[in-house]
């Protein structure tokens, strides 16, 4: 089985992930693949800097994660270009992982699981919704600044959204038992 595991910026979607880890579940994180592939694949390097420009690369030669942000958060189309660059590779590398234990049962943290129509690719969808305060609050707490931290939640799907088209729902706002109940409850219906 693999789970395509979404939500907003800040609800805890890998807090859910290690979750269902610890369960013994195969997990993709295709955040981390993104950062990977921006820290040591030459070619998206060198393509993101013909897309964005050198500006991106800071004094050690090495990609520069936050100023890439700050560049495609304010262009829609350096963010398509950011996308066509990294999604491909990163679909790459989730079908590699999962071709490799095929009895394995996945979770796969897809941030843009319904923006880029990456639901037909899993068996099941699972949202972790949070309030829009709570999504600051946690991405305040981790060095993000209010008001970055609410344009990058406004350029995505509203996670509201993603709760109605998720098979089913996580609310991260109590206590990280609250949580790992309902992944309890969750994985009793498989």
């Amino acid at each position: 089985m693999v789970i395509g595991l979404t939500g907003g910026m800040g609800c805890g979607k890998s807090t859910v992930a290690a979750m269902f880890e610890r369960r013994g579940f195969g997990r993709v994180d295709c955040d981390a693949i993104a950062h990977d592939l921006l820290a040591n694949d030459e070619e998206v390097k060198r393509l993101v800097v013909g897309a964005l420009g050198s500006e991106v690369v800071g004094p050690d030669g090495r990609l520069e994660r936050a100023s890439i942000g700050l560049k495609v958060f304010g262009s829609e189309p350096g963010l398509r270009e950011l996308e066509s660059i990294l999604h491909p590779r990163i679909r790459d590398r989730w079908d590699s992982l999962l071709a490799a234990e095929p009895g394995q049962d996945w979770v796969v943290e897809i941030p843009l699981l319904f923006e880029k129509n990456l639901q037909n690719r899993v068996d099941f969808t699972v949202c972790v919704f949070s309030e829009l305060t709570s999504q600051v609050e946690r991405l305040e707490r981790i060095g993000m600044d209010r008001a970055q931290a609410l344009a990058r939640i406004d350029r995505q799907m509203p996670v509201s959204e993603k709760a109605d088209k998720a098979d089913y729902v996580l609310l991260n706002e109590g206590s990280l038992e609250f949580l790992e109940d309902q992944v309890n409850r969750l994985l009793t219906q498989f």
